[in-house]
C-alpha cells in the first residue's frame, strides 16, 4: 500500500469535517439554571441528581447531533442557551480547538403587566 502526504491530508480533512464538534458547558450555568428550574412555582420536587441528568438530556436534545454556531434553543421554562465558539467570551483566547460552548440564559418567570411596554 502507497500512501502519499496529500492523499493523508485529505484523509485528516474529511474525518475534521464530518466529526461532530465536541460541545461543552459551564458548571456555574448548570448550577444558576438548575437553581431556577427548582424555585419555579409549579415544579414537583424531584431527585437533585435527576434533575441534573435531565437538563443535560434536554439540552444534548435541543443542540442535536450537529449543532449550529448561533443556533437559539428554548430548552425548559424560562431557559434558553445559544451555541457559541469556545472560549469566545475569553480575552485571549484564540484557539477553540474546534469545540463548541453551550451558553444558558435565563429569564426570571413572572411578568409585572404594570410594567410592560408596546414594540
Amino acid at each position: 500500500m502507497q500512501f502519499t502526504m496529500r492523499g493523508i491530508i485529505s484523509k485528516i480533512f474529511k474525518a475534521h469535517r464530518s466529526a461532530p464538534p465536541g460541545v461543552v458547558i459551564s458548571e456555574t450555568d448548570i448550577d444558576a439554571v438548575l437553581n431556577h428550574l427548582r424555585r419555579l412555582p409549579y415544579r414537583t420536587a424531584t431527585p437533585a441528581s435527576w434533575d441534573r441528568q435531565r437538563l443535560l438530556l434536554l439540552i444534548r436534545e435541543c443542540i442535536g447531533k450537529k449543532p449550529v454556531i448561533g443556533q437559539f434553543n428554548e430548552i425548559a421554562p424560562g431557559v434558553f442557551a445559544v451555541i457559541k465558539p469556545m472560549g469566545v467570551d475569553l480575552t485571549n483566547y484564540h484557539d477553540s480547538h474546534g469545540r463548541y460552548q453551550v451558553w444558558l440564559m435565563i429569564r426570571s418567570w413572572g411578568t409585572d403587566l404594570a410594567r410592560i411596554t408596546d414594540l
